[in-house]
């Protein structure tokens, strides 16, 4: 049975009333993500709201999800922000569903801003990106079989595996776009190593000519990336989903007892130790995350 962790209508908040659940990491502010957020927020406003969690007692608003985005408002002197409730003390669910736009997405979107009449000036400025880096951006599937973009459409594939995959006929990048797809994979060594074992046939431009040797040697190494990456993918399909949810259950009963005051003094007086490791396991947003 599925059950709702969030209110439905969402609220304005004053951003001062708002406690951060975690520490940002030092010099945060001069990170390019930090500074593209700020400059969003200032030419368009917030786009994506802050999930806010209200203690037992209700006096205090600790943030879930927006730790930078609440920075970069303080900083233009902004003092709301429009907030979704969320029920539920977990910043790994909210986290674990945000879909990340793929480079191809991201042409499409920004297509469909300038098809409304958003200005490139105005994208520019809003992204924090400098204009001939968003006129690129407009041209990552040029040259590109559309059958071949639309199978990698929701993929996380870099330029320089788009820049490779360029070289090869229609059909062909098709055909690469269906391997890469299969064993998930869209690094730009891979993407070279299909080019290489590619026939000349099949090449844009006839002409390139491959040593036999290099061509030996990508093709081994294509296969034991793919033989890597299938047998990594089917373990992390048995065990990633049964551990994440173990660690969701653990995280919540260890929320639950740290909640308990008798049980948190008993544990400082008597095993400081263990408060710091439950402390640390309660905090984690994920499987993969590391002690910094």
């Amino acid at each position: 049975m599925l059950k709702v962790c969030f209110n439905n209508e969402l609220i304005d908040l004053s951003i001062e009333k708002m406690m951060a659940s975690k520490p940002l990491p030092e010099n945060v502010k001069s990170s390019i993500k930090y500074n593209q957020i700020k400059l969003s927020i200032k030419e368009i406003g917030l786009i994506e709201p802050i999930i806010i969690y209200f203690d037992d007692t209700g006096k205090s608003i600790k943030i879930l999800d927006g730790h930078l985005r609440i920075e970069a408002m303080k900083e233009l002197g902004i003092k709301k922000a429009c907030c979704i409730v969320s029920t539920i003390n977990d910043c790994y669910t909210p986290n674990k569903h945000v879909n990340h736009l793929t480079i191809i997405e991201e042409q499409k979107m920004l297509k469909k801003a300038l098809i409304s009449g958003v200005s490139i000036e105005k994208l520019s400025a809003a992204l924090g990106i400098s204009q001939e880096t968003l006129k690129n951006r407009f041209r990552v599937t040029q040259g590109i079989a559309s059958e071949a973009a639309s199978l990698l459409s929701d993929k996380h594939i870099p330029v320089a595996s788009l820049n490779v995959l360029r070289k090869m006929q229609p059909l062909r990048q098709i055909e690469s776009a269906n391997i890469m797809t299969s064993v998930d994979n869209f690094s730009a060594k891979f993407a070279l190593s299909l080019l290489h074992a590619t026939p000349d046939s099949l090449l844009k431009n006839s002409n390139i000519k491959k040593e036999k040797s290099d061509i030996q040697k990508n093709l081994t190494r294509l296969e034991k990336e793919m033989a890597m990456v299938q047998t990594e993918t089917k373990k992390h399909e048995e065990h990633y989903g049964a551990n994440t949810l173990k660690l969701v259950i653990i995280k919540s009963h260890i929320a639950n007892l740290l909640n308990n005051t008798k049980i948190l003094h008993w544990l400082f007086e008597n095993k400081p130790d263990y408060l710091s490791l439950l402390k640390k396991i309660s905090d984690l947003d994920s499987l993969t995350e590391q002690e910094k």
